[in-house]
């Protein structure tokens, strides 16, 4: 895979005879969208208490939240609201599993992981690793 594929990956899904690019979502976008899961962050809570995010559960939150779904959809798509009403429950999953690829990939969760790391550190506050009780 080319360093270009991985800084500004694209998925093409074919959804009614044409080509629909699916693309990272921008700054601002993502930010934004991210602003609206952390309205559903009690999902991600593991019963021992842990904060436990991973792909998976973004994509499961994504999927069971309808607003959420589209959003990411006309987010990453470019397309309006109107363009996914019309589709089939399977048409719109096949797109939103191309949208949650490109956007949620583990590489980009590990780079935020990595941010919320340093940024505990330089304000020294002590974080559990991960399976840590």
């Amino acid at each position: 895979m080319s360093d270009f594929a991985i800084l500004h990956p694209v998925r093409e899904v074919s959804t009614r005879g044409e080509n629909v690019t699916v693309r990272e979502m921008r700054w601002k976008d993502a930010v934004a969208f991210t602003e609206k899961i952390t309205g559903l962050m009690g999902r991600f809570i593991e019963p021992d208490g842990r904060l436990v995010v991973t792909p998976e559960k973004l994509g499961a939150v994504i999927a069971t939240s309808g607003d959420l779904a589209t959003e990411l959809l006309e987010r990453a798509t470019g397309r309006g609201r109107e363009f996914f009403d019309d589709l089939r429950p399977v048409e719109v999953l096949e797109l939103l599993a191309a949208a949650v690829e490109v956007n949620l990939h583990e590489d980009l969760v590990g780079k935020a992981r990595g941010v919320g790391q340093a940024l505990s550190t330089a304000l020294g506050v002590q974080t559990r690793p991960p399976g840590d009780a």
